[in-house]
C-alpha cells in the first residue's frame, strides 16, 4: 500500500532509492511531518554516513534542499555530526531543515556538499539524491493524515501476518 495524502500520482513516479557516492551513503531520508495543528507542517530530514575519509581536519558539510515555496532560493542546512556511546564505524551526519512553508506531491532535489572548511572556498565532495513527497500540505489536513496513516499501519500489520 502506497501512502499518500492529497496526492494523485502517475504510475511512472518511482520512490527514489538510497544512494552511495564516493564519500557518502544515504541511511535515511524523509519529510518529518508535524501534525500538531490541523494544517500540516513539514521538515526535510536526512541521515548519511561517510564512506571514505575526507582527509581534512574539520570539513564543513551542508545540505542543500529544494525550496517548495521559492525554487530559486534553496534551503541550506549545516550538518550535525552524530555521536554514539558505542561509536559508529564511520562518521554519520544529520540534516534537519527549518519548517517548510509548503509541500507538494513531487520529487524534491537534495544535495550534500563537503568543503575543506567553513569558508566554503573549495569543494571536496558532493552527494545528490531526490526525496518524494507523498503529502500536499495545503490539501491534506491532520484528520485525513491520521486516518491514512492508521490505514497504512493496519495494512502493513496485515501483510506481516500473511
Amino acid at each position: 500500500m502506497n501512502f499518500s495524502c492529497g496526492c494523485l500520482f502517475d504510475k511512472k513516479v518511482k520512490e527514489p532509492r538510497f544512494k552511495k557516492s564516493k564519500y557518502f551513503e544515504d541511511l535515511s531520508a524523509s519529510f518529518a511531518i508535524n501534525f500538531k495543528n490541523e494544517q500540516l507542517g513539514a521538515h526535510y530530514s536526512w541521515l548519511v554516513q561517510l564512506r571514505k575519509p575526507l582527509n581534512v581536519k574539520q570539513p564543513y558539510i551542508e545540505a542543500t534542499f529544494e525550496n517548495p515555496v521559492t525554487e530559486d532560493e534553496p534551503i541550506k542546512v549545516p550538518a550535525v555530526q552524530l555521536t554514539s556511546e558505542e561509536g559508529f564505524d564511520q562518521p554519520r551526519y544529520y540534516f534537519l531543515s527549518p519548517a517548510l512553508g509548503a509541500l507538494d506531491c513531487k520529487l524534491y532535489n537534495i544535495k550534500i556538499t563537503a568543503y575543506t572548511d567553513k569558508s566554503k572556498s573549495k569543494v571536496i565532495a558532493e552527494h545528490e539524491n531526490q526525496l518524494l513527497s507523498r503529502i500536499n500540505a495545503e490539501s491534506c489536513v491532520k484528520t485525513e493524515f491520521m486516518e491514512r496513516m492508521n490505514a497504512a499501519a493496519k495494512h502493513a500489520e496485515w501483510e506481516t501476518k500473511q
